[in-house]
């Protein structure tokens, strides 16, 4: 189930101050809903991998990461690419608010696209900073393009699967992602539709009782998260002062590693039971 109840008005009240407050604001938001409640998920990744191939994974884990900031320097239109279809294949693997698989491929590409459906110039001009002056001409409109025909397939499939389970917030939750500013809709949908789904699944897979207890379990990775994010800021803000660059790049970083590191280390009981994963040393 995604976001309900009061926590989805105090999240979609607060995206409607970023949206209101401009450029800075909507930046803010995605990094503190994007990067910080959204990679909550993936804080846990650690624990589900055994001791014994904790080092081995923690160096797989950073390198991949390194990887993915330095193709964004030297090669952008193509890590750009090669990320979005990465997540919208992770995004519908790792789908838990439906059970059909082409609901779930849909799920996934809203998420990706669905902030294009109304705002496909902003995001061409988003998708440009990103990928920096050395990007081929043409090739932010081309991926906006795409990313809008994505999202008018994936919304009324959504829609659809919502009215048959009489879902009003998953409704609610797809009109405000595709109203609100690119960057506002995408870190709302990243959050609602997958980051709080599979936070609560690892809370559930983890046996660990409560958000603050999850957060205790995962604070080291946390702060090791943000000092990346500071390092990473470091980097790319001054190549491009709207922090479209930096940010890009800083999703890639931590999201790549989570996508194809991860299910190369994982413990055989991940998924089946917390039993299991409380074997694992939580």
């Amino acid at each position: 189930m995604t976001v309900i109840g009061w926590n989805w008005l105090a999240l979609v009240s607060l995206a409607g101050f970023a949206s209101l407050a401009g450029g800075a604001g909507q930046l803010a938001f995605v990094v503190a809903v994007g990067l910080g409640l959204g990679l909550l998920h993936g804080a846990s990744d650690l624990k589900l991998v055994l001791p014994a191939r904790r080092f081995r994974f923690v160096g797989c884990y950073l390198a991949a990461a390194l990887m993915c900031l330095a193709c964004w320097q030297v090669a952008s239109t193509l890590a750009l690419s090669l990320f979005l279809l990465m997540s919208i294949w992770h995004f519908a693997h790792e789908d838990d608010l439906f059970p059909n698989r082409v609901t779930s491929l849909a799920v996934a590409m809203f998420i990706v696209s669905g902030p294009a459906l109304a705002h496909g110039e902003a995001v061409t001009q988003l998708l440009a900073a990103a990928m920096g002056p050395q990007a081929p001409a043409g090739a932010a409109v081309v991926i906006s393009t795409l990313l809008t025909a994505g999202g008018a397939a994936a919304l009324p499939v959504l829609l659809w699967a919502a009215w048959q389970q009489r879902c009003l917030w998953m409704m609610a939750t797809l009109a405000v992602i595709t109203a609100a500013p690119p960057l506002v809709g995408f870190a709302l949908g990243f959050y609602c539709l997958h980051a709080a789904p599979q936070t609560r699944a690892r809370q559930h897979l983890l046996g660990v009782p409560s958000l603050t207890a999850y957060v205790e379990l995962t604070w080291p990775v946390l702060l090791a998260s943000a000092l990346f994010i500071l390092a990473g800021g470091v980097l790319f803000l001054p190549q491009e002062h709207t922090g479209m660059r930096a940010l890009f790049a800083l999703l890639a970083a931590f999201a790549v590693p989570h996508m194809l590191v991860l299910p190369r280390f994982l413990h055989l009981g991940y998924g089946r039971s917390s039993a299991a994963a409380q074997a694992i040393e939580p």
